[in-house]
């Protein structure tokens, strides 16, 4: 009997240290990104995060790494993500999106949130385009067949302010 108790207070215990250790651990759901956050704050004890500059610019920075569950996309969690920040700050998010059942997750959230999107269409891939006085968001699907021969969808969304800055410094690398 003290046995059981014993195990069950343990057992408890153990439940209640789990619980506060995911507490702890700071998530961050990307769709909720305001592009005022702090980059180091985001990037903080990530393992493996490989950085570069962009253009040789001092002040944007590309961080690339694979996803250890921290940061979400509307309850999906992409397996590499891509942050770049500008000034120290977040300015733009991008990732893969490696299952057809996560793009099309992704895809009524992009419907739904960017409702005046412009779409360009073709046999095997749609690309959704947007654009506002605060961000731009671009969505690439691919159609199912093309993810079971391994292509995969991708999601980027910028700053406007960073879109603008990036797009005069580099005008050939952006497409229209």
């Amino acid at each position: 009997m003290e046995l059981k108790k014993a195990l069950k207070a343990i057992f408890f215990a153990m439940a209640m240290f789990w619980q506060l250790a995911c507490l702890v651990q700071k998530k961050m759901d990307l769709a909720q990104i305001n592009f005022s956050e702090d980059i180091k704050e985001l990037i903080d004890n990530m393992p493996d995060l490989h950085q570069g500059k962009l253009g040789n610019r001092q002040d944007m920075t590309s961080y690339g790494f694979d996803n250890d569950g921290r940061f979400t996309f509307t309850g999906l969690v992409p397996s590499h993500i891509e942050l770049i920040s500008w000034n120290g700050k977040l300015v733009s998010y991008a990732f893969k999106i490696r299952s057809f059942a996560d793009q099309q997750k992704i895809e009524n959230f992009f419907k739904v949130k960017y409702k005046n999107a412009n779409l360009q269409t073709s046999k095997f891939i749609n690309i959704y385009q947007y654009k506002d006085d605060k961000i731009t968001a671009e969505l690439r699907t691919v159609i199912e067949e093309k993810f079971q021969d391994g292509a995969s969808g991708y999601f980027d969304v910028k700053s406007i302010d960073f879109s603008k800055a990036f797009e005069e410094k580099y005008p050939i690398l952006i497409q229209n």
